[in-house]
């Protein structure tokens, strides 16, 4: 799958400035992308733009041939994942296994393959035996687990990561990384927003990216 920016400029009302710029740029699966910039550069607001949840005030985005206007935000979340910096802002449902189920059975699609496949998630993400649990109660790293289950659950193509060790200890963050590594060495991609160079540095096939002034660049090492 490949997301394409072309002169991408947004601003949130006519009198405020351009948070992004004339933005153009290219993202192609097999890769990660660590996204960089100064606190308002505008990071998140460019992962929100690619997945619908904001509209561009002028340039367009691509998802390989197809004008992303053409596509809704519902049908570009069965492509793209977005884990917020806070999870708690994707969790809503009474217990971790209807997290899961919820979707699936709302499109009646919740059958016994799938069934075998949140089974499967639930082990992925360590959160066996947590079926019953109130998400909203679990720690940090546990709701970050069951909101990429969730995500994964959409066999998602291109990953929109936002701050995604703010609210993680080590064991979360080690887990994370072998999660994106793993994820995009089997075919996918993933966008990273992290000031954590830690992290960011035990990332493989990594592009360094800064957003600047409303501008994206590639960082030279």
């Amino acid at each position: 799958m490949q997301i394409k920016l072309s002169n991408l400029s947004f601003k949130y009302n006519k009198k405020a400035p351009f948070v992004l710029n004339n933005v153009s740029y290219t993202f192609n699966t097999g890769s990660i992308y660590a996204l960089q910039g100064k606190n308002g550069a505008g990071k998140t607001t460019l992962g929100k733009l690619i997945l619908g949840l904001l509209k561009p005030t002028k340039g367009e985005i691509y998802f390989d041939d197809t004008n992303a206007i053409k596509i809704s935000a519902g049908k570009r979340a069965d492509s793209i994942g977005y884990l917020f910096q806070n999870p708690d802002l994707q969790l809503f449902a009474s217990t971790v296994l209807e997290e899961l189920t919820f979707p699936f059975e709302l499109k009646k699609e919740l059958t016994d393959e799938k069934k075998n496949e949140i089974s499967t998630l639930l082990e992925k993400f360590h959160l066996a035996g947590f079926e019953k649990r109130f998400p909203l109660a679990m720690s940090g790293g546990e709701k970050q687990r069951l909101a990429l289950a969730t995500i994964m659950s959409r066999n998602v193509d291109f990953l929109i990561l936002d701050e995604p060790t703010s609210s993680i200890d080590s064991k979360g963050q080690s887990f994370i990384t072998s999660f994106i590594n793993d994820f995009v060495g089997a075919g996918g991609g993933a966008i990273v927003i992290s000031h954590n160079d830690e992290f960011l540095s035990n990332l493989q096939n990594v592009t360094n990216l800064n957003l600047d002034g409303g501008t994206i660049y590639e960082k030279k090492n």
